[in-house]
């Protein structure tokens, strides 16, 4: 099944938006998350603005760093 660049482009947003609200919601700066995870501040915060598809391996980081399930930042 081929997806549209509408529903990737809201899944990418909906990722985004729920990194930034637990990220906030703990009080992490996305300095102290790029350190935690290893992935650059300018990275996350393109993640965070819908702007970048966020692979695997950097959603997995991501979770761990902010101790959520995946599914937490999927839905």
């Amino acid at each position: 099944m081929c997806y549209s660049t509408h529903l990737l482009r809201h899944l990418r947003q909906t990722i985004g938006q729920n990194i930034h609200r637990l990220r906030v919601q703990q009080k992490l700066t996305l300095s102290k998350l790029a350190r935690t995870t290893g992935i650059s501040e300018r990275l996350l915060d393109h993640y965070e603005l819908g702007k970048n598809e966020i692979n695997l391996m950097a959603l997995l980081r991501i979770a761990c760093a902010l101790k959520v399930e995946v599914s937490a930042l999927l839905q």
